[in-house]
């Protein structure tokens, strides 16, 4: 089974190495990476990589609504490439419930008669945090919210290869045979109030807030990378999503291959 990512990210240059070796370490192999308007020496780091392993990066500039555009392109381009290619943020982390693997997690759904499998949110606060402690985000940012947290109900999507698709939202796609959750419910829109996640093959861990320094310094004013780039988040919204009730230690399993995986990222980085 061959796995990859499609991702559109912007000046994410001290979280990129990991969110790359994380995902290296579960299983996918292919990345196919759009970096946009970024100033912070992440697109340099991402073309060393580039040399040594299958990350194809993409720079795009001033293009309205970029993240529709680059995950269009990427379904367009790329899915014929993959058997499997999903669609991500990079504070966003895909996460086998069991295991260490992604691929034995899809398994399940290779022979089911759908085009996309749509993955829940998991959604991560702060733990505490005022500034970022400068390690790992698995690590120092452990705890999230609640199951039945209301922006739980999110989806991305995880396209199967050789699929035609037409981007709906950075959420969901048009696809020839629809999408559905792990439990083979039909996918309608990127938010599916009405539905209980489901989580027991994959869930998507997403890093919304981090630090209140890193809220106020990135998050807040980045702009909306599929609506409004002018998009300024009010203090509110931090606080609406630094939920940390709960720490289950799913991502801790991760840590060692990740740690091992980074290293060797970053001795190719300062070796190039």
């Amino acid at each position: 089974m061959k796995l990859g990512i499609a991702s559109i990210q912007r000046n994410r240059s001290k979280w990129v190495v990991e969110w790359l070796a994380f995902h290296m370490a579960v299983g996918f192999e292919q990345f196919f990476l759009y970096v946009h308007k970024t100033s912070d020496g992440m697109t340099e780091k991402l073309l060393k990589l580039a040399r040594r392993y299958a990350i194809k990066v993409h720079v795009l500039d001033e293009q309205p609504q970029p993240q529709l555009l680059a995950f269009q392109h990427a379904a367009s381009s790329y899915c014929l490439e993959v058997d499997w290619l999903a669609f991500l943020d990079g504070d966003e982390f895909l996460l086998p419930a069991e295991g260490l693997h992604i691929g034995a997690s899809l398994a399940p759904f290779e022979t089911r008669a759908l085009s996309a499998l749509a993955v829940y949110w998991q959604c991560y606060g702060s733990s505490g945090h005022v500034q970022d402690p400068d390690g790992l985000v698995l690590q120092d940012y452990s705890r999230h919210s609640r199951h039945d947290f209301q922006p739980n109900r999110h989806v991305k999507s995880i396209l199967r290869g050789g699929q035609t698709a037409q981007v709906q939202g950075a959420h969901l796609f048009h696809t020839l045979l629809g999408t559905f959750d792990e439990l083979h419910r039909p996918i309608t829109n990127g938010f599916m109030r009405e539905l209980e996640p489901s989580q027991q093959h994959l869930r998507l861990n997403h890093y919304a807030v981090q630090s209140f320094d890193f809220f106020r310094q990135v998050k807040q004013s980045i702009g909306a990378a599929d609506g409004n780039p002018m998009l300024i988040r009010p203090d509110s919204w931090f606080f609406e999503f630094d939920r940390n009730e709960c720490d289950d230690g799913w991502s801790y399993r991760f840590l060692v291959p990740v740690k091992l995986k980074l290293q060797e990222l970053q001795d190719v980085i300062a070796s190039a």
